[in-house]
C-alpha cells in the first residue's frame, strides 16, 4: 500500500502530463496561453507543490516555507535551485561593545531556513494562487533573533510575484538584511543584469538604452576563472541562463525606494552578489538591501537601528518551455510607403519563401511627406489609404500569413489630443527634467505607471476592433525609470512609490513601470486570444515574465559592436541572441552589421542564425534562401534542437559550425560554413548521444547544394566522412533508424 507521500510524488509527476495531454490542440500545446495550477500539500512530507504542464515548484514546510524547487518540464536541470531560496538578518553586538568582544558574523546570522515549523497557508484569488508564509528568523541552533518575516507568493503564468516583509518588534542593531540567497544549477552559466539608476550605461537617462542590460557575462562553476558580479547599487534585474535551454530571473517591482532608501536612508548600502560556488557546485546569488560592516562608515559603526516593518516587492520568473524546436520565424514589414502599398505578388512570394508574419511598421515620417502612424493617434491615414490598408490585410490573410500593427509601449505623439491634455501627467520624468519635446516625430516618453497605461490599452483595442489584424507588435517593450511624482501610489500592486507627493525627489518618488509592463503582456494575450499573435521587441531587455505570453521576440538592435569582417562562432554570441529557448526569436542585422561590411556578411549573419535556431530580422533575401535548406525536415515542431554543444557530432575544423534536429527514428545534422571559401571537414556522428538517440543507423545521406549523396553509416559513426561545405552555406546530413 502506498503512503500519502508516495501518492503525492506520483501525482506531482502525473498531473503535468495529464494537463499537457488535456490542453493539447492538434497534438500541440502552446505555452503562451495560461493554464491553471495544480496544488498539492503533504504535511507529512513537508511539501507544498504547485505545478502546471510546463513547470513544478515546491515549498518546504519544514524549512521556513521557502522555495526549494523550480523544475521546468521540458528543461534540462532537474531543479534550477541547488539550495533553497532563503532570507536572513545579521544582528550586531550592542553599540559601543569593543570590536574584540563582538560575535563572529556566522554566530549572529538568523535565517528563515532554520525555522522548522513556519505557518504556511494557501488561497486563491481568481486565476492567482497565493501562498502565505510566516517564519521566524532563527540561527542554526534554533535561537530566535526576535525578527520575523512574512512572505506572500502570488503565482501567475511563468512568474511569481513576491512580497517579503521583515518585522522588527524591537530595535535591533542590524548589519545586514538579505532578501534572497540561493545557489543555482551550474548549467546556468550566462548572466545579465540591469543596473541601478545610478549605475546606468548611458549618460542620457532619456535614451532607450538607459537602464538596459549593462553587460552579459559568464559564471562557469568549477571550470573557469570567471569574476563575480558584486555591486553596492542594487541591480533592478538579474537573469541566469543556460543559453537557448532554460533560465531564471529576479527583478524588483515598481517601487525602487524600497531597495535604496527604506532602511538606511541612503543608496549604496546594499549589496548584490553573483559568483561561482564549488560547494555546492553552482552559481551563488544573493541580494541584500542592507550590507554593512564595522569598517563601513555609513551608517556609523557598521550597523543600522531597525524597528518596525520593512516590505520588499520583487519577482522570480522562468521560461515556459514547449519542449520542441520552432519553425523559423521569418518576418517582413510593410507600410504606406507614399501610397505604394505592398503588392499581392510580393505577398505571394513571401508566403512561398516561408515568411510567417508581416507587420505594419510605419512609426516615423521617413519619407518626409507627413504620412505615418503617429503613436496614440487614430485613424493613422487619410480615408483612401485606410481602405488600401484594409485591402492589404485581406490579401495577406489570403496567403496564410499573419499580420500585426506597430505600437510603442512608451511613446505618445505630441500632435494627439491626449498629449495636449495629459502629457505632463503621464510623461516620464527623470530627476528634474522631462522629455516632452515638441518636434521629435516618434513621440514623447510616457510612463506606464500612469493613465497612459489605460489609454494605451484603449488605443490597441480600438485598432484591433476596427481592422483585421491578427495581433500586436510592441516596440519599446521595456520597463523604464521614472521620477514623476504624479505617479506615486498609482500601481497595479498597491505598493506606494514613496512617502510624499511634493516636488520631484529621487529618494521619495523613484520608480519604474515593470508591474504595468507585465500587466500589459498578460492583457494582450487575453485580448488577441490563444490563436492570435503577440510580437515583442525588447532589445537588451529580454525577460521571461513578459516573453512567456508572446509568440515571437525581436532583439539585438544597436548598442553591440558591429560586424565588418566576420561573424562570431555560436559560443560567442550574447545571451540575448538565444536567451533561453522559450519562444522563436529574431536578431536584427541592420543595427549590428556595419554599413561598409561586404554583402556576403549578411549571408554569414543569416547562416549563424540558422545554426542557432533563431532568424534574422527582417528576413532578407539571404535568409529566405538559406532557410529553404530546412524544407526536407517538414514540420520543424516535431523535432528537438541542439546547438553546437551537442555531444553527438564531432568535426575536425572548429570553424565549421554544427547543430542537430532530432526526433524518434531520425536526425538531421546541420554543418554551417560562415567562411568565404569552401571547407572540407571530417564529420562523425555518435547516434547514441543524440537528444533522441538512435539505436542504430540504417541509412545516412548528405545534401549539398540541393544534391543528395549516400554515406556509409559505419564510417560516419566511426572514423567519419569527409564532407565539403560550400562558402557561406549549410549542408545537411540525414540519419534514419
Amino acid at each position: 500500500m502506498l503512503d500519502s507521500s508516495s501518492i503525492l510524488r506520483k501525482l506531482v509527476v502525473l498531473t503535468p502530463l495529464l494537463a499537457l495531454a488535456a490542453g493539447a490542440q492538434g497534438g500541440k500545446t502552446r505555452g503562451w496561453w495560461p493554464r491553471p495550477y495544480s496544488v498539492q500539500r503533504d504535511d507529512a512530507a513537508g511539501k507544498l507543490v504547485l505545478s502546471t504542464p510546463y513547470y513544478t515548484i515546491e515549498h518546504d514546510l519544514k524549512q521556513g516555507g521557502t522555495l526549494t524547487k523550480i523544475a521546468l518540464t521540458h528543461g534540462r536541470a532537474k531543479n534550477l535551485l541547488v539550495r533553497p531560496v532563503g532570507s536572513s538578518v545579521q544582528i550586531s553586538s550592542p553599540e559601543g561593545k569593543p570590536a574584540s568582544e563582538q560575535e563572529a558574523p556566522s554566530a549572529n546570522t538568523y535565517s528563515d531556513l532554520f525555522d522548522r515549523s513556519p505557518s504556511v497557508s494557501h488561497s486563491k484569488d481568481g486565476d492567482t494562487e497565493i501562498v502565505t508564509v510566516k517564519a521566524s528568523l532563527v540561527d542554526k541552533n534554533g535561537a530566535s533573533s526576535g525578527v520575523t518575516v512574512s512572505t506572500t507568493y502570488r503565482y501567475r503564468w511563468g512568474y511569481i510575484k513576491i512580497r517579503k516583509e521583515f518585522q522588527f518588534p524591537e530595535t535591533k542593531r542590524t548589519r545586514n538584511v538579505c532578501v534572497l540567497n540561493t545557489v543555482l544549477d551550474p548549467s546556468l552559466t550566462d548572466y545579465g543584469y540591469r543596473p541601478n539608476v545610478r549605475e546606468l550605461m548611458d549618460p542620457e537617462l532619456f535614451s532607450w538604452r538607459a537602464g538596459q542590460i549593462r553587460q552579459w557575462g559568464k559564471l562557469r562553476a568549477g571550470t573557469h576563472f570567471d569574476l563575480p558580479v558584486q555591486v553596492r547599487m542594487l541591480p533592478r534585474y538579474f537573469v541566469f541562463a543556460n543559453p537557448g535551454v532554460e533560465g531564471i530571473e529576479w527583478f524588483m517591482s515598481d517601487d525602487l525606494h524600497q531597495w535604496d532608501y527604506q532602511m538606511t536612508g541612503i543608496p549604496g548600502t546594499g549589496w548584490a552578489n553573483a559568483q561561482t560556488s564549488t560547494d555546492p557546485l553552482g552559481v551563488a546569488v544573493s541580494v541584500y538591501p542592507v550590507m554593512l560592516s564595522s569598517r563601513y562608515e555609513l551608517p556609523k559603526g557598521g550597523a543600522v537601528n531597525l524597528k518596525g516593518s520593512y516590505a520588499f516587492d520583487y519577482y522570480i520568473g522562468f521560461p515556459v518551455l514547449e519542449g520542441h524546436a520552432y519553425k523559423p520565424w521569418l518576418n517582413r514589414s510593410f507600410a504606406v510607403n507614399k501610397g505604394e502599398w505592398v503588392s499581392e505578388d510580393e505577398i505571394k512570394k513571401n508566403a512561398a519563401d516561408g515568411v510567417v508574419t508581416m507587420h505594419l511598421h510605419n512609426d516615423g515620417d521617413h519619407h518626409r511627406d507627413g504620412m505615418f502612424w503617429r503613436d496614440g493617434s487614430y485613424p493613422p491615414y487619410p480615408p483612401e489609404e485606410m481602405k488600401k490598408m484594409d485591402a492589404v490585410l485581406k490579401t495577406i490573410k489570403k496567403y496564410g500569413i499573419k499580420t500585426a500593427p506597430y505600437f510603442s509601449n512608451h511613446e505618445l505623439h505630441q500632435s494627439t489630443e491626449e498629449f495636449e491634455k495629459h502629457g505632463e501627467e503621464w510623461g516620464r520624468i527623470v530627476e528634474d527634467q522631462n522629455n516632452l519635446r515638441p518636434n521629435f516625430y516618434y513621440g514623447a516618453h510616457m510612463c506606464l505607471k500612469s493613465g497612459w497605461y489605460d489609454f494605451l490599452k484603449f488605443s490597441i483595442d480600438r485598432v484591433l476592433k476596427n481592422h483585421d489584424f491578427d495581433g500586436t507588435y510592441y516596440d519599446w517593450h521595456i520597463a523604464m525609470f521614472c521620477n514623476n511624482p504624479r505617479h506615486v501610489g498609482k500601481t497595479s500592486n498597491g505598493v506606494p512609490g514613496g512617502k510624499g507627493l511634493g516636488a520631484p525627489s529621487i529618494s521619495e518618488t523613484t520608480h519604474w513601470d515593470i508591474d504595468e509592463l507585465i500587466g500589459l503582456a498578460e492583457w494582450t494575450r487575453q485580448r488577441v486570444g490563444p490563436d492570435g499573435i503577440m510580437i515583442l521587441h525588447n532589445t537588451l531587455v529580454p525577460m521571461f515574465a513578459t516573453e512567456n505570453f508572446a509568440n515571437y521576440i525581436v532583439g539585438m538592435e544597436f548598442s553591440y559592436g558591429r560586424l565588418s569582417v566576420s561573424v562570431p562562432q555560436p559560443a560567442d554570441v550574447p545571451l540575448e541572441w538565444q536567451f533561453a529557448g522559450a519562444r522563436p526569436r529574431t536578431v536584427i542585422g541592420y543595427g549590428t552589421i556595419a554599413r561598409e561590411a561586404p554583402k556576403r556578411l549578411h549571408r554569414a549573419h543569416a547562416l549563424l542564425t540558422l545554426m542557432t535556431s533563431v532568424a534574422p530580422w527582417p528576413a532578407g533575401d539571404e535568409a529566405l534562401d538559406l532557410f529553404k535548406a530546412l524544407k526536407p525536415l517538414g514540420d520543424i515542431d516535431r523535432y528537438q534542437f541542439e546547438d553546437y554543444r551537442n555531444e553527438a557530432v564531432k568535426v575536425d575544423d572548429p570553424a565549421v559550425m554544427h547543430a542537430v534536429y532530432s526526433r524518434a527514428g531520425e536526425a538531421w545534422v546541420l554543418l554551417g560554413n560562415a567562411q568565404p571559401q569552401p571547407t572540407a571537414v571530417q564529420v562523425s556522428v555518435n547516434a547514441a548521444k543524440l537528444r533522441n538517440p538512435l539505436p542504430s543507423v540504417k541509412k545516412a545521406e548528405v545534401i549539398v547544394a540541393g544534391k543528395t549523396a549516400v554515406l556509409t553509416p559505419p564510417k560516419l559513426s566511426g572514423a567519419g566522412h569527409n564532407i565539403t561545405v560550400p562558402a557561406d552555406d549549410v549542408v545537411l546530413v540525414h540519419l534514419t533508424n
